[in-house]
């Protein structure tokens, strides 16, 4: 329980780091950004988004796949394959999309001016600690019952059910995922209201006729 506290609490700290450096980083950015910057970030961020993205289908397609096989060797290297690719690609594909995000919206839309980037970089947010607090149980912690007194793990009540909540863990995982790539692209809601103000009160001051 204390470690996963721990683990809790380090990625609430990271991803409270990475927000408060992207506010303050914002103050000193011109209102855009050069063109060639704006790509690379681009660039970047698609990366990690198919990081991410693969890591999640690996998994699924592992998970399920015990279901059809009734070796312990078989299922133990899917699962050894399930670890692998949360530390190397969905891990580094969640926190790579949450900074690239921020250093995308930077210079260009802005952290907290339009409604879609602010639900971008909330659910990536929640998505990570979803993903520290129960993802990596299910993951991680499903090691140590896969031969639990020499049974094998399809009659495995434990095993079974853990092997449920990953499954189902990872749909809400790639459901989340997929709804931050479909506003990333339609772009929903608008600015906020205080800066649509802003704007047509600049417009104003600048349509103004001169005495």
């Amino acid at each position: 329980m204390n470690f996963s506290i721990s683990v809790f609490l380090g990625t609430l700290c990271s991803i409270l780091a990475v927000i408060l450096a992207s506010f303050l980083v914002e103050k000193k950015f011109p209102k855009r950004s050069r063109p060639g910057r704006k790509t690379w970030w681009l660039i970047a961020h698609i990366f990690f988004v198919v990081l991410y993205f693969s890591g999640l289908l690996g998994t699924l397609l592992l998970s399920l796949s015990t279901a059809f096989v009734d070796r312990s060797g078989l299922i133990y290297a899917a699962h050894l394959f399930i670890q692998f690719f949360d530390w190397f690609l969905i891990i580094p594909g969640a926190f790579g999309s949450l900074i690239t995000g921020f250093g995308l919206a930077v210079g260009t839309w802005g952290i907290t001016r339009h409604y879609w980037v602010i639900a971008k970089w909330v659910g990536n947010s929640l998505a990570i600690l979803f993903g520290a607090m129960c993802m990596r149980v299910w993951i991680h912690d499903s090691f140590p019952i896969l031969f639990a007194d020499g049974m094998n793990p399809l009659q495995n009540p434990v095993y079974l059910e853990n092997r449920r909540l990953l499954v189902m863990g990872t749909l809400v995982s790639l459901f989340l995922l997929t709804f931050l790539v479909v506003i990333s692209y339609l772009k929903p809601w608008g600015k906020r209201k205080k800066y649509r103000r802003s704007r047509k009160s600049s417009a104003g001051r600048e349509t103004a006729p001169s005495v």
